[in-house]
């Protein structure tokens, strides 16, 4: 059996790229469907995680940022929803929102990556509203 790896090299050569994926279904949180798999820590943090910013930084396709409309529990679900759309059309992996609370003035803020999100690589983030996905293959 070929592994993933040679068969991303393989297409990679023929210059079919192919987008990273993982298992899993898509998550109906506060009536939105997230399309894709929730990447959870394998640690707890108590104030929020993030990806570890080297490998963030270094993968990061595109950012932007989307309102959080009140009550804040549905509005991040729905800039959660939001950023899932504009990730799939900016790259090919995973994707990370954090809210950084009502007085932030630009939102939430949506970092759409190039590759799979590692949760055995989050580090501590001192936000509470965050989340981290990645695309389910098909």
């Amino acid at each position: 059996m070929l592994s993933r790896a040679l068969i991303l090299a393989a297409l990679s050569t023929l210059g079919l790229a192919a987008s990273p994926c993982t298992t899993g279904t898509p998550t109906v949180t506060a009536g939105y469907t997230i399309d894709y798999a929730p990447a959870k820590p394998t640690i707890a943090f108590e104030e929020g995680y993030k990806p570890e910013p080297a490998w963030a930084s270094s993968h990061v396709a595109a950012t932007y940022s989307f309102g959080v409309p009140e009550p804040i529990e549905t509005g991040f679900a729905y800039a959660q929803f939001k950023c899932q759309h504009y990730c799939a059309n900016n790259g090919a992996g995973g994707f990370f929102v954090d809210y950084p609370g009502p007085d932030a003035t630009a939102g939430s803020n949506c970092v759409c990556f190039d590759d799979l999100i590692d949760p055995d690589t989050f580090v501590t983030h001192n936000e509470s509203w965050v989340g981290a996905w990645n695309p389910i293959c098909k």
